[in-house]
């Protein structure tokens, strides 16, 4: 391919190529219900009209100091095979045990299949079956696409096979603006925010990061779920008292706890969706398929009084914007030697939002590839028969805070959030 245009890459695709130890193998896999008469040629037109309409998907990525991205052109409906990859099983007579066992096992398979530096980021699986509807098992490169643009595609497979199974011209809505486009816009407006460097340096950890940690604590994981009465009082009761959302409200408390547990307050890694369409009124980003997250330390201040007076202080002192600071921290380049003996946080926060059905004993491999926090914890919320709830998933690598630690911290962070008076 000789047609190739530079093309920028958002912070968490730099970041992730950046550090990352293998970053061919990191695939997110969406199960899509497709019309039964839907062959292996149709799939094959589905996932490259898919690839014509967001261009993270036919792009071809770099890993390293110098990490980049080139574009490739839209296909004008010739099916590159080695570009679209789509193969068929027949899963007419499986039950529904040995069905969800083949879509791991497929899962699996077609992660390995993955390789951005050759352009493919995409791959699927066409399950086919007589009845009901048969299954799409879409796999897309974690490097170009998020937790938003998985459902911006899933709408989009949604919408293409209703096309198809009417006759109708297949017609998906374009992306108004890129994340290649969305990412050149932040390095140009990056460099209007230097004033706020040193408010982000004051946020480094009290202990530098280091991914060659000791064998000792060992690993440690566990899930939990905040439901009932404590779901009630986090999900109502305490927004409607505090004027914050449960989300910030769920991080400030992480925070109190991690001071009371071990002693000190320690900087955490808030993990956001990066979609600011505020910073440059009017775009739209709604639709835009590319790994637009991004993060920012928040560090909780010194403060004195009751468990009460501490969280009023936290939420009344909280940045009004504080993910802005991505943008220094690798939209502009000129500051990127500041940071380079910056401390990142060893503790991570990170809320999915709707997670819809949590899996069981949930060991993500987001997790266990952030070798770089002492803790991890991932949230996010489901509605099983109508019921709220939150669900958590801690983990901590070998050499970091242990499962004695992080048990700690927990136990004192879901106590704060059930006890904490509001006034």
């Amino acid at each position: 391919m000789t047609d190739l245009r530079p093309g920028r890459l958002t912070a968490a695709a730099r970041k992730f190529l950046t550090w990352d130890e293998n970053p061919a193998v990191f695939g997110v896999t969406i199960p899509c219900p497709v019309p039964v008469g839907m062959g292996l040629e149709d799939a094959r037109k589905l996932i490259n009209t898919l690839i014509d309409t967001h261009e993270s998907l036919r792009s071809r990525y770099s890993y390293g100091e110098n990490a980049s991205c080139e574009i490739e052109p839209e296909s004008g409906g010739v099916i590159d095979p080695g570009r679209v990859d789509v193969r068929a099983m027949d899963i007419e007579d499986l039950d529904a045990e040995a069905l969800t066992t083949l879509i791991q096992e497929q899962s699996a398979a077609a992660n390995l299949r993955l390789d951005p530096t050759a352009g493919k980021i995409v791959t699927a699986v066409l399950l086919t079956r007589s009845f009901d509807v048969s299954i799409l098992l879409f796999t897309a490169h974690h490097i170009a696409i998020d937790g938003i643009s998985m459902w911006v595609l899933w709408e989009d497979i949604a919408t293409y096979a209703r096309q198809w199974e009417a006759g109708e011209e297949i017609a998906l809505p374009p992306e108004p603006i890129t994340g290649s486009e969305w990412a050149e816009f932040l390095d140009e407006y990056a460099k209007t925010r230097v004033g706020e460097r040193d408010y982000w340096l004051a946020a480094s950890d009290i202990e530098p990061t280091t991914l060659d940690r000791p064998a000792t604590p060992k690993s440690a994981h566990f899930d939990g779920v905040i439901d009932g009465a404590l779901a009630q009082r986090l999900l109502v009761e305490l927004p409607a008292a505090l004027g914050a959302s449960y989300t910030r409200i769920l991080l400030v408390t992480l925070g109190l706890a991690i001071e009371d547990a071990t002693g000190v307050a320690r900087p955490i890694t808030v993990q956001k969706h990066g979609r600011y369409s505020r910073l440059r009124p009017g775009t739209d980003l709604s639709r835009t398929v590319a790994w637009i997250s991004d993060d920012y330390p928040w560090l909780l201040r010194p403060a004195t009084g009751t468990l009460t007076d501490r969280l009023h202080d936290a939420l009344d002192g909280y940045p009004t914007h504080p993910e802005d600071f991505t943008l220094l921290r690798w939209h502009h380049p000129e500051s990127w030697s500041h940071f380079l003996t910056f401390n990142s946080p060893k503790f991570y926060f990170n809320f999915l939002g709707d997670v819809g059905v949590w899996i069981p004993d949930a060991h993500s491999r987001e997790q266990a590839r952030l070798k770089m926090f002492d803790m991890s914890l991932f949230l996010g919320t489901s509605k099983p028969e109508g019921v709220e709830q939150v669900h958590y998933s801690v983990h901590s690598p070998d050499g970091g805070i242990g499962a004695d630690r992080m048990r700690a911290i927990v136990t004192r962070w879901l106590t704060i959030i059930e006890s904490v008076e509001v006034r």
